[in-house]
């Protein structure tokens, strides 16, 4: 599963400025999936990207939630609802016995968004690795 969510992740960032990452653990703590997503954003570096146009997947898998937490280059982008039909794509991965279809999915639409909300080349190069980081943070492994 995690090779075929880096490939997404790889081809969802490409075609604009953005940057995505994925984050999967096995509960939230704390006040929830988008709460958490926050703290992350933060932990896993997306904050520091030089236009603010970083966006983190994250899903808590035993919790069987999803959360999408966006910089302030995108967080605004996209229809009403734009957001949950990304979460809404993780879930449908899940129950149909396929989570990184649903990844997938859920990954080709940040990027559509992406193209949309931050195009042009991409001038600050792949600003964070493109893998899919579980449990703790990682600390201070930010390229």
């Amino acid at each position: 599963m995690e090779r075929r969510v880096v490939a997404a992740i790889g081809a969802a960032e490409r075609g604009h400025r953005g940057e995505i990452a994925v984050h999967v653990e096995e509960r939230y703590p704390g006040d929830g999936p988008l709460a958490r997503a926050a703290e992350l954003f933060t932990a896993l570096g997306l904050e520091r990207t030089a236009e603010g146009t970083g966006v983190l997947l994250y899903v808590a898998l035993e919790d069987r939630k999803a959360a999408v937490f966006a910089g302030p280059g995108v967080h605004g982008a996209g229809a009403p609802g734009f957001w949950k039909g990304v979460t809404d794509a993780v879930a449908r991965g899940f129950a149909g016995g396929d989570p990184a279809a649903g990844l997938e999915e859920a990954l080709t639409e940040v990027g559509a968004l992406l193209c949309e909300a931050a195009p042009g080349e991409d001038v600050h190069g792949d600003e964070l690795p493109n893998r899919v980081t579980q449990g703790a943070p990682p600390s201070g492994d930010h390229r």
